[in-house]
């Protein structure tokens, strides 16, 4: 089993360590001290449980646990923090335990049992992970949330930034985000799910076929009958086309 503890507290991460550690020796645990270093973490390691504070500064557990729930095998998440009532909400809907500081080895010893039980049973596991992103994308504004999970042709996770996308491309049936690393990643979204999802970051729909980060547009070039070309700042100046409907809607969103 591999834990990972992400609390902004140093003796908080050690005391739940050390407690876990006397329940469950054979797990391989990981610490994070912030919401950046945990997605860091999921992202580059299978975690089975995520024991996650509510409130740590920055990107706090719950942005953590709405980008988290976007991967598509996230780990079980448990929310470990003073009594909070967004806590104990998402652990009535969906989220697998809820623990309180300081923490009790009783309601610890309860809680790994819990866990073991939904390790075995995945059919559980997904929709409580399924019942949570509904709740989380019901009370989590989507400008809070920065980041998106995309995958390699190898199936690999990666998490990239919404700045770090140049544009978002759907060819047939499948969706690619092109990065600023020139990386060409799959996404598990429709085109017309993360338009709406990415309005707010300066990502527009500008043709059925296309997204464009417009903090990465280089030139806006006039084509024909009302129709323009963007001209992205990648490497390769790159033009994609922004059709007459769309064009209208970008002149009114920029005023």
């Amino acid at each position: 089993m591999r834990i990972l503890i992400a609390d902004d507290e140093k003796p908080a991460r050690g005391e739940l360590l050390y407690m876990l550690q006397q329940l469950e020796s054979s797990a391989q645990f990981f610490q994070a001290r912030n919401g950046q270093e945990t997605l860091a973490c999921v992202a580059e390691h299978p975690i089975d449980v995520l024991f996650l504070d509510i409130n740590m500064p920055g990107m706090n557990g719950l942005q953590v646990a709405a980008t988290i729930l976007e991967k598509p095998d996230p780990p079980l998440i448990v929310f470990a923090t003073a009594y909070d009532a967004h806590a104990v909400r998402a652990f009535e809907l969906a989220a697998l335990d809820y623990i309180v500081k300081p923490f009790s080895e009783r309601r610890l010893a309860q809680t790994m049992v819990r866990i073991r039980q939904a390790l075995a049973q995945q059919e559980e596991h997904t929709r409580r992970q399924a019942a949570l992103h509904s709740y989380l994308q019901e009370t989590m504004p989507q400008e809070q949330l920065s980041k998106l999970w995309c995958e390699r042709e190898n199936k690999t996770g990666v998490l990239v930034d919404y700045g770090a996308i140049l544009w978002v491309e759907a060819e047939g049936k499948r969706v690619f985000v092109q990065t600023q690393d020139g990386e060409r990643l799959v996404v598990r979204y429709t085109l017309k799910e993360l338009a709406e999802r990415l309005r707010p970051h300066h990502i527009l729909r500008v043709h059925k076929a296309y997204l464009a980060n417009l903090d990465h547009v280089a030139e806006i070039v006039p084509w024909f009958s009302g129709t323009y070309l963007l001209r992205m700042a990648d490497p390769n100046r790159t033009e994609i086309p922004m059709s007459r409907q769309y064009a209208r809607a970008l002149k009114q969103w920029i005023g």
